[in-house]
């Protein structure tokens, strides 16, 4: 028996008798895996997750089936969810259905897309061996790759992605990101598309034949320090030795070679425990506190609240824009010469750069995320605006684009639409630095943000967030920039009025300017192909 609602799904707990883990189909489309709890009563309840709660408008067949044997347990057929009468489809605004992932987001999966997905994946990250190794990094499967490959024999159906690391000789933090960045200009001078997560993380974007993101490998950088093996983001222990690891030997996987480690199984026990044997789509890694702030401290973090736009832009065809920008393009228009150069900084779909651009001037948007850079593309015409990704957490990546916008020899003016807040307090000081080294002449940067926090703050909802003017204030502090408070108003944020200021940005003209200083250096660092820590 089930019995599904908009709340929750009731099942019989008799008809999950010796069943571990649970996997939840929609219209035969697996959306979500459970581990099953002990239960004395006669039914077990589930709540649904609250990214697919809130998808969950339309009718649908539900059933549910043993995670490990594929069998089905449970079925109902032409469930109800809320007042739609509509066929209930979890997809994105490319068709593509969607699944819990391990990180608790709703987003597309290898199951249920095309044959050819899994193929190019592999096929991409065969080249991409090809390539590394013959320039010297040793790298080899791990994470849900390997698991899959060495369990299953084949890729993870609920995975959406190829996991590699490579072993690196140093133990240095500064060391390593040096590594890492010689690995990175590998890549892009091989035309690879390149994302940076931290000094020890990269993650390289495909896109399919109409320049859509598509799918992805991740690179991490596996070193020895303290007689422990360490993998950055989430893995640090005694259970791996390099012998576990190199040299490698190849494993095949629908007719493409990979390699894995030495020893598979002792990095699988190391990352999954003595279970990894057993199947289990609800395994999440827990970090210990002292190795994410060990890590963090090392290698920083240049990823945060990426994903989670990614995420809200899967949903988009067109740019709707964030916040009501159209009196805030007319006011910022009416102070900038005919003509001008204007940065919109994080531009997410493009809508207001689009805006800008339609009064002639010649517009530039930057956006970290692919997934908006893909809508925001479908507003260029005749190449303005000029969209570029552009990650404002990474500072060495930002100086060099700031270094490019000085050799224009342009005036520039920047336009920062709720995209500045959404910054950590840390990462804010790039964009000081930046708006330092570029501002010149009538040069002015507008940065809008909301001022009260959102009643519905998360903290991984970088939309939520807020910038309070005392904030800007002090850390303004130490960098030759006046502010000026040129505008108060309000914006809806569903059934709240949140208060937002306009604060213009402008260099205090007679200061010594950061590039005789701080850029100097920096700037020389980029120019030696080195990297800033």
């Amino acid at each position: 028996m089930i019995r599904a609602t908009r709340k929750r799904l009731i099942l019989d707990a008799q008809s999950l008798q010796g069943v571990r883990v649970i996997d939840v189909r929609v219209d035969g489309h697996r959306v979500w895996s459970t581990d099953v709890p002990e239960s004395a009563s006669d039914r077990v309840e589930f709540l649904w997750p609250p990214a697919l709660k809130s998808r969950l408008a339309g009718i649908a067949t539900v059933s549910i089936t043993d995670a490990a044997m594929g069998e089905i347990l449970a079925e109902q057929k032409n469930v109800r969810f809320g007042w739609s009468r509509q066929r209930l489809e979890l997809t994105d605004a490319r068709g593509r259905w969607l699944a819990m992932t391990k990180w608790d987001r709703l987003g597309p999966v290898l199951e249920g897309r095309s044959a050819t997905t899994g193929k190019a994946l592999l096929d991409n990250g065969r080249a991409l061996v090809d390539l590394l190794v013959a320039k010297g990094f040793d790298l080899y499967m791990v994470g849900g790759t390997l698991l899959g490959i060495v369990r299953d024999g084949a890729l993870l159906p609920h995975d959406d992605d190829l996991d590699f690391a490579f072993l690196c000789p140093a133990d240095n933090p500064l060391d390593l990101g040096l590594v890492s960045y010689d690995m990175e200009r590998t890549l892009l001078a091989h035309g690879y598309t390149v994302v940076r997560h931290s000094l020890a993380h990269l993650e390289i974007e495909f896109f399919d034949d109409e320049g859509q993101p598509d799918h992805y490998i991740d690179i991490f950088t596996g070193f020895f320090r303290d007689g422990l093996y360490c993998q950055p983001f989430a893995l640090r222990g005694p259970e791996v030795v390099q012998e576990d690891l190199l040299p490698t030997r190849p494993r095949e996987v629908q007719g493409v070679e990979l390699p894995e480690p030495a020893n598979p199984s002792a990095w699988l026990e190391y990352a999954y425990g003595k279970d990894w044997r057993h199947p289990d789509p609800t395994f999440k890694f827990i970090t210990p506190k002292a190795t994410k702030n060990r890590f963090e401290t090392w290698f920083g973090v240049f990823n945060r609240g990426r994903v989670y736009w990614d995420k809200h832009y899967l949903e988009y065809t067109e740019p709707v824009g964030v916040g009501s920008g159209e009196q805030a393009v007319e006011r910022f228009l009416r102070d900038v010469p005919a003509g001008a150069r204007i940065l919109d900084l994080g531009c997410g779909d493009g809508r207001w750069t689009a805006a800008l651009a339609s009064r002639g001037n010649r517009v530039t948007g930057v956006d970290y995320s692919h997934e908006a850079l893909r809508v925001a593309r479908s507003t260029v015409r005749d190449g303005n605006p000029d969209f570029r990704y552009l990650n404002l957490n990474d500072r060495a990546a930002l100086l060099e684009f700031g270094a490019w916008m000085l050799g224009t020899g342009d005036e520039w003016f920047i336009f920062a639409h709720h995209s500045v807040q959404s910054l950590t307090k840390t990462n804010r000081q790039n964009i000081y630095l930046l708006l330092d080294l570029v501002l010149r002449g009538r040069g002015f940067a507008d940065i809008h943000s909301d001022i009260d926090l959102s009643r519905r703050y998360v903290h991984g909802q970088p939309s939520t967030w807020h910038l309070p003017s005392e904030w800007l204030e002090k850390e303004l502090q130490g960098h030759p920039l006046r502010r000026e408070l040129v505008h108060r108003t309000r914006r809806r944020d569903h059934r709240q009025l949140r208060r937002v200021n306009v604060e213009r940005i402008r260099r205090i003209e007679g200061t010594v300017r950061a590039g005789d200083t701080v850029f100097a250096r920096e700037l020389a660092a980029l120019d030696k192909k080195e990297t800033i820590a």
